[in-house]
């Protein structure tokens, strides 16, 4: 860690920052492309139904402790709203370039090995989210079309708007691989590390 909790290391360059101990500017963030605006404005949006959820736990509790007039329905509605967001925050984590990654033997690359890296990653994860996007696809079509119930007290529809978000979910993560694949494939060594 640098002076002021900054990380060092290689890959310390953040933002238009500098490398710890080397003096050179960090490579410039590519421009923000239209799969990368969605993802950033799906997950930004979708971050209130945490508030949300806590705000209707809070609720919740209140109604069961001191009015003694417990709801059917706070417990199935807050876990399909963090459902959701959860689901469809996985492109906003890619879009960012967030999600955790272990690099030890990674930092150590030379700039076209991590680029390969980054490219067979991208690659790989690719072939697994399209996979998981068809059979969510299919699973949020066969819900629907049965209209699938809770089947708790309330009796919400909830599997069906919690499969066609994993198959939204999905769709987008896709969305947002290709588009970070096609960023790699045009500017090798230029862009962000790639997730």
């Amino acid at each position: 860690m640098r002076e002021g909790g900054e990380p060092s290391g290689p890959r310390a360059a953040t933002k238009g920052g500098a490398a710890a101990g080397g003096g050179g500017a960090a490579a410039p963030a590519p421009a923000e492309g239209p799969i990368d605006r969605l993802s950033r404005r799906t997950g930004e949006t979708l971050a209130w139904v945490f508030l949300l959820s806590a705000l209707l736990t809070g609720w919740e509790v209140l109604a069961s402790s001191l009015l003694a007039a417990p709801t059917i329905w706070v417990h199935d509605l807050t876990t399909m709203l963090c459902v959701i967001g959860f689901l469809l925050g996985g492109a906003y984590a890619q879009a960012r370039r967030e999600h955790i990654r272990i690099t030890p033997i990674y930092d150590l690359l030379p700039a076209r090995a991590r680029w390969l890296c980054d490219l067979v990653s991208h690659l790989l994860a690719i072939f697994y989210v399209a996979v998981l996007t068809w059979f969510t696809g299919v699973q949020a079509l066969e819900s629907i079309t049965i209209w699938e119930m809770s089947g708790h007290a309330w009796n919400f529809p909830m599997p069906v708007v919690i499969r066609t978000a994993f198959f939204l979910g999905s769709a987008l993560l896709l969305l947002q691989l290709v588009a970070h694949s096609v960023e790699l494939v045009r500017g090798p060594q230029r862009g962000r590390p790639a997730a």
